[in-house]
């Protein structure tokens, strides 16, 4: 999300529609206070936006074991 004044996107429009038709949403502020927002019209899937790919940090057997102490107030 980018907020931007309502002078800078006048001044600045079709650098905005840019961003926007590229997936970005556009919060447009007037005196500090939201006014409105330029939203683009097809959403992008975040997951294509990810650069950084998660690791786990731990043995899968790990990942998928329960916790004894939490576990043992369920059962």
């Amino acid at each position: 999300m980018i907020k931007v004044s309502a002078t800078k996107l006048r001044n600045n429009l079709f650098d905005y529609l840019n961003k926007a038709s590229d997936g970005e949403t556009i919060i447009i502020q007037r005196n500090n206070k939201e006014v409105a927002r330029l939203v683009p019209t097809c959403q992008t899937n975040w997951r294509d936006k990810m650069t950084i790919k998660p690791k786990i940090m731990v043995a899968p057997e790990e990942f998928i074991k329960p916790i004894e102490d939490i576990w043992e107030d369920y059962v």
